[in-house]
């Protein structure tokens, strides 16, 4: 009889980390696209939101996460904040030669991609607003300036706040409404979701501005599965659990894939 071939099973360990929850939109598409994968979810909400704070803080930040992430033995590290991405990631990589990083970066090639007339905004925290990663990006993208970009100073707290008392509910949305009343009235057909946190209420956003949103996060993750998998490789089953860290009560816990979107699960 012939021995049965050992086939060589792989378990991928992936770092994501954003200023706080906004990540978890991130998350929620890499657990669709790559659930094989063991995942260690790092949210620095003791310090969020990271918009209103100098690039040089937020490259301090990064730094601490990544090598708190990177002592649990990943091969892959998400920067699951478009502002971290805009300060940090390329001083990150530049430390950290030998590790895989993917970014978020506002989803402005949708330009090429929208078959329909459309009249586009994209909506950024004022960091990732002013970051020159970002100018590079629009001039690169959009050099004929097709896209505005409106920042907005509070929705990613807003976000923040709503998702550990989903009793502000009825606050939020009032607060919402009054973040989004300067884009009321420009007849605008597309936002560009220009910061994780704002997947998370898309839906509050599409109603209040009757448009229909555009987020760059389920391109990352098949970006990190393109980066991670190889062809033929067999994958080991994931544990129904991810790796928790908050910045705010440090130290590593469990969540359950399936039950930690809170408020933002409908």
């Amino acid at each position: 009889m012939e021995n049965d071939k050992k086939m060589d099973i792989t378990q991928h360990r992936i770092g994501v980390f954003d200023s706080g929850i906004g990540g978890l939109s991130v998350l929620k598409e890499l657990l669709k696209t790559f659930p094989e994968a063991q995942y260690y979810y790092f949210s620095d909400d003791a310090h969020a939101p990271y918009g209103p704070k100098s690039d040089e803080f937020i490259t301090d930040r990064s730094f601490k996460i990544t090598q708190e992430l990177v002592d649990q033995g990943p091969e892959l590290i998400v920067v699951a904040c478009n502002t971290a991405t805009a300060a940090s990631i390329d001083a990150l990589r530049a430390h950290y030669p030998n590790m895989t990083f993917v970014g978020v970066e506002p989803y402005l090639n949708a330009i090429y991609k929208e078959t329909t007339p459309a009249k586009m905004v994209v909506l950024t925290t004022e960091s990732t607003g002013k970051s020159e990663r970002f100018k590079r990006l629009k001039e690169r993208l959009d050099p004929i300036g097709f896209i505005d970009n409106f920042s907005l100073k509070n929705l990613a707290r807003m976000v923040e706040e709503f998702y550990y008392d989903p009793g502000l509910e009825a606050q939020f949305d009032r607060e919402l409404e009054l973040e989004l009343a300067p884009l009321q009235g420009k007849n605008y057909t597309h936002a560009i979701l220009g910061c994780t946190h704002y997947p998370l209420v898309r839906n509050k956003i599409e109603m209040i501005l009757n448009l229909k949103t555009l987020s760059p996060c389920p391109y990352v993750a098949q970006r990190v599965r393109e980066l991670s998998v190889k062809d033929n490789e067999v994958l080991s089953p994931a544990d129904h659990e991810f790796y928790f860290y908050s910045s705010s009560k440090p130290g590593w816990t469990k969540k359950d894939r399936d039950n930690f979107l809170g408020p933002f699960k409908k």
